[in-house]
């Protein structure tokens, strides 16, 4: 599963933990899914979101 539509599915928005354990739920190890995420950041797919904790959102 992409990880894209994974956090569109949790509303847009979510932190890592929440990321990680959905991914796992659909069979993506943890390890995985944050290597994933990383590179979605880095390719401006997904952004960081600073506030009380952190949080990924697809733009």
């Amino acid at each position: 599963m992409d990880l894209v539509l994974l956090i569109k599915e949790l509303g847009g928005e979510a932190d890592l933990e929440t990321i990680a354990e959905a991914a796992w739920k659909r069979g993506i190890p943890p390890p995985v899914a944050t290597r994933r995420l990383m590179r979605l950041v880095e390719k401006g797919v997904v952004e960081v979101v600073c506030d009380v904790g952190v949080r990924y959102r697809v733009r």
